[in-house]
């Protein structure tokens, strides 16, 4: 079988797979705390960038959500109204707001890694130590790649 064919069969596969694993683990998060109806997955991951890169302007937000301003001012209005995040306004400039989260957020946020930690270590136990390896290896890579041609 020529190279082109068996990577024709693996992207395939991987495009068979990869919805089911996102899907099952989406489904044994949202078990909990996003299926509550708490917070959605966008919220949440407002929350994740926030904790990760600090206090943010709305329009950097919504470059990195990949979400219209309009979109991101009305998850940062219900996350505001919850106590999750709280708007900074700029000392010098009064026309410029910082987004910030707050400890309730952090709390949440928090809570949901602990939720992901607990769901990753029931699923890769199963895994032996020289599969998590590789697997790992070949996420790196992938991400690497992600990362460098999302930025072109």
């Amino acid at each position: 079988m020529g190279k082109d064919k068996r990577l024709e069969r693996f992207i395939e596969e991987v495009s068979r797979i990869m919805p089911q694993v996102l899907q099952g683990i989406f489904r044994r998060q949202r078990a909990d705390l996003l299926a509550k109806g708490e917070i959605s997955i966008p919220q949440f991951l407002l929350m994740f960038l926030l904790c990760r890169k600090g206090f943010m302007k709305m329009k950097d937000i919504a470059h990195e959500l990949n979400v219209s301003l309009p979109a991101t001012t009305g998850l940062v209005n219900r996350l505001v109204r919850d106590g999750r995040v709280k708007r900074i306004p700029d000392e010098k400039d009064r026309r410029v707001v910082y987004i910030g989260i707050t400890s309730r957020g952090k709390q949440v946020v928090n809570t949901v890694r602990n939720q992901r930690k607990k769901l990753f270590t029931e699923v890769f136990s199963n895994i032996s130590e020289k599969e998590r390896v590789q697997y790992l290896k070949v996420l790196r890579k992938v991400a690497k790649y992600v990362q460098v041609h999302e930025e072109k």
